[in-house]
């Protein structure tokens, strides 16, 4: 998997999760500013809650902007063979207990962990370092074995690419 169409869709992706706050938080606005949101009485609280919700909506498109910027102005950077997992890895796993190798596809980012993509058919992750798959695989080299936890039990992975 190209490391180069990784950052190009994670970019995209993040652009169109910025837009779509900036949506959100469009919308509301206009519900908080609306005249129908003025208080009738002292137990009308919706023009309150509104305004709470396009408070914490203008906080969301912020951390949106920042991710996206993040990843806008910065170049992959592409490791050496033989380099430990850091910040802006793309890790490859494969699954040591499956008769398959089932593979797993992680990108270790400075923000937006939790988000995932599919690039050429495979589902890849963004982790951040403080999550606990980011703190396992951090310092990793190639060949070695880490266990991640999945659906309440330790699964044994070993990194098979990082690139």
């Amino acid at each position: 998997m190209d490391k180069q169409e990784v950052h190009r869709a994670v970019t995209e992706a993040l652009l169109r999760r910025y837009e779509t706050a900036k949506w959100a938080a469009k919308q509301a606005h206009e519900a908080a500013t609306n005249e129908e949101s003025i208080a009738e009485n002292k137990y009308d609280t919706f023009g309150l809650e509104a305004s709470y919700l396009a408070h914490g909506q203008s906080q969301r498109v912020l951390e949106c902007e920042k991710d996206w910027l993040i990843f806008s102005k910065t170049t992959p950077v592409i490791f050496a063979e033989g380099s430990a997992v850091g910040l802006w890895s793309m890790v490859s796993l494969s699954d040591l207990a499956s008769s398959c190798g089932e593979k797993k596809c992680f990108f270790i980012s400075p923000c937006a962990g939790g988000l995932h993509i599919e690039v050429e058919g495979r589902v890849v992750y963004l982790v951040t370092t403080s999550s606990p798959v980011g703190k396992v695989l951090f310092g990793k080299v190639m060949g070695d074995e880490v266990d991640l936890p999945q659906n309440g039990k330790q699964i044994a992975y070993e990194i098979t690419t990082i690139a």
